[in-house]
Order: C-alpha cells, then structure tokens, then sequence
C-alpha cells in the first residue's frame, strides 16, 4: 500500500483533514505516467486495504481525483460527508464536466480545485467547487495575497498550499486562508523568544528521563509537576473514554496502582510531549504513530524494553519543538547512547524501527522488516489517531 498522507490544519493550527498522496512510480519531474491508475492505487490502499478510519481518523479525506474518473466512476465509492474531491490542475473545463461536479456535490461531496491560477481556463470551474488551494511558492507574495482574498469574497475556501515558513503561513492567514497545508507544519521553525525554546527543552528533558523503563511513581510526579496544569491534564487523559478504565483515578499514584507504572510512565511522556505541540498543529500525531509503530516493532522482535522503543519515536520530533538540530537538542537531554544514535543516526534497532516508521510516513516501503513494520504503521495510525483526539 503505497500512498502517505499530508496533514491539513485550520486557523488555529488543529487538524482539519488529510491529503492522501500517491507514493507509486513516478516519471522524471515527478510527473505520475497515468493519474487515473494513481487515484485508484491510493483508493484501494486508503479505503479498501486500510479503512477510513485508519487512513485518516476523524478527519477528513481530501482525494485526487481527475476528470476521466469522475465521468467512469458514479457513484463515487467514498462517504461524502468525510470527502473532499480534489480536482486535478490539469483538467480541461467544459459543461459536461461542471454538470459532473455539481452532480457530486449534491451528493454531499465537497470539490476542491488543486493549484488554481487566475486568468485561466480553470476559472470556469470556481463555480463548482467548495474549496480551493493556492500555491504560495507559484505567486509572487502581492499577486497570492490578491488572489486569496478574491476567493474568499466569493465564499471559496481558501487552503494556502506549500507553507514552508511561519511568515508564510501569517500573511496567508491574514489575506483570508481558511486552511493551511505545507512542510511548516512537519520541520523546524524558529521560535519566538529564549524562554519559549527553555521551557520547550525543560519539558524534553523530563519526558526523556521518562524514556528510562526502570523510572517509576516518583521520577513521573517529579517530571510532571513542571507544570500542574500537566498533572490535570494526565489526570484527564486517564479518566477518559479513550482508555474505558471501570473506576475514576484520583491520583498519579492511583493510576500507578491501576494501570501500573509503565503505562503511566508512558501516558506522563506523551503528555509532557502535547505541552510542548500545543502551537504545532498535528505534530504530536506524527510522533504518537511513530512511537506507536516502533514500540509493536520492538514488541514483534522480542524486545526487552519496548516502552524504550516508544521514547524514540516520540522524541524523533524534538528538534521541530525546540527550533534547532535534532543532534543539538538530542545532546542537551538524559539519553542513553543507543537512544541518541537512534535519534540522530536512525542506527542500532531502535533507529532501524523509526526509520522504517518515517519511510511509511512517506509511502515508502522500509527497508528493515518491511512487513512487520507496515502491519505495525498501520495500527500505530489507528492507534494514533483515537488517543492523540484524546489529548486536545
């Protein structure tokens, strides 16, 4: 199942949906030969193979779709209300097919126009669709500006595509984009001011004392009670729906005494982990499915301190909280070895596992254990999906 998926966040950094991306052959330019065959690949994988719930979670499905397969396939094999159309850039507008994507949003599809350019044959198509995406890095910052709030006067969702920084992502939101994709959302950024990338570090470095499996009650109250809105927070996630307990947990060691020490020590890492994202959009997502992947990894090749395994995948994101290198931040916490080389190297099992979890992230079929590492990604999505709604 090649195809890897793009987070698509909101105003307020939250997950808004996912763009399923096709990961198969491509030609050189990164032109893909036969675009149809792709939307079906990234079909069967997502939604066949896979499941919705799965491939995208609660979110929403934004699928390519050309316009050779919007005429073939009626009616379109998706759950309209979790489903955006987006139409690729290169369809040729024509009556017959603004009759089709009127057809499919009466069905309660929603259509989204892919890398829309003013002045254009594509203009015919704006009054067919809901939604439509601008490329920022295809306009001068004047004329992407202009554009964006054009469509937005006209009641178009706007989704700013290709935000590679923060200054980007703010003259995009204040032009009128309603909806931001791009790597900003997935690499370092600098942050504003020493005491923000302090207190992101202080947290790091509690979470990574937690990675230790022989850390127990006290080392988790310790780390936790850097910040007591933590302590509600852990409190809150542990009395959840999400882990369907039979009795309320009034204190951290009550759950110790519920749960037992690795799974609180577990919770307290993942929690600590969302104080630090909670500007970052769906970060702390892409680092529970890592952990998520490289634990049952670690699990399935008979490891002996798997919650070890879970530390590296979650931390595998430290150098996006922190706003530096990842060596830089790796060498100012409490790791073992074998940890930062993981981290910084992707050597050793642990940095074989969470490399294999970066390549399904990407598409990409891993090199090590592939099908044990694609049967544990698939579940880690899942997983990640359920418990990081869990940690808003």
């Amino acid at each position: 199942m090649l195809f890897a998926r793009q987070a698509i966040v909101d105003r307020r950094g939250r997950l808004s949906g996912y763009e399923l991306l096709f990961r198969g052959h491509r030609e050189e330019g990164g032109r893909i030969p036969d675009a149809e065959h792709a939307t079906c690949q990234v079909l069967v994988a997502a939604f066949a193979e896979v499941g919705m719930a799965q491939a995208v979670g609660p979110a929403t499905a934004f699928v390519n779709v050309t316009e050779r397969f919007l005429h073939d396939v009626d009616p379109v094999p998706l759950a309209p209300e979790r489903t955006v159309l987006e139409l690729l850039e290169d369809a040729v507008p024509s009556a017959e097919l603004v009759a089709r994507l009127h057809s499919v949003r009466a069905q309660g599809f929603r259509v989204a126009l892919d890398d829309y350019a003013p002045g254009t044959a594509a203009d015919a198509l704006l009054e067919a669709a809901d939604i439509v995406k601008v490329d920022l890095q295809a306009h001068a910052r004047p004329d992407a500006e202009r554009l964006i709030a054009v469509l937005a006067a006209r009641g178009l969702t706007v989704v700013a595509e290709k935000v590679e920084t923060q200054g980007e992502r703010d003259w995009a939101l204040a032009a009128g984009a309603h909806l931001f994709q791009g790597f900003f959302f997935c690499r370092p950024v600098e942050l504003p001011g020493a005491e923000l990338r302090a207190a992101s570090l202080s947290r790091l470095r509690a979470a990574a004392g937690l990675s230790d499996d022989e850390a127990g009650i006290d080392e988790i109250e310790q780390a936790v009670s850097l910040d007591p809105a933590l302590t509600l927070r852990l409190l809150r996630y542990l009395n959840s729906a999400a882990l369907s307990l039979p009795h309320r947990i009034s204190s951290l060691r009550h759950a110790v005494t519920m749960l037992g020490t690795r799974t609180v020590r577990q919770w307290a890492l993942v929690m600590l982990m969302a104080g630090v994202t909670e500007q970052r959009g769906p970060l702390i997502n892409t680092a529970l499915t890592r952990a998520r992947t490289c634990e049952l990894v670690g699990r399935e090749l008979g490891a002996d301190d798997p919650g070890a395994w879970f530390a590296v995948g979650l931390l595998s994101v430290a150098d996006v909280l922190a706003g530096s290198p990842l060596a830089e931040v790796v060498a100012q916490l409490p790791l073992d070895d074998e940890a930062v080389a993981a981290l910084v190297h992707q050597t050793g099992p642990k940095g074989r596992a969470l490399a294999g979890a970066m390549a399904c992230e990407r598409g990409l079929l891993p090199e090590d254990h592939p099908s044990v590492t694609l049967a544990a990604y698939a579940d880690a999505v899942a997983w990640a999906d359920l418990h990081g709604a869990g940690l808003e």
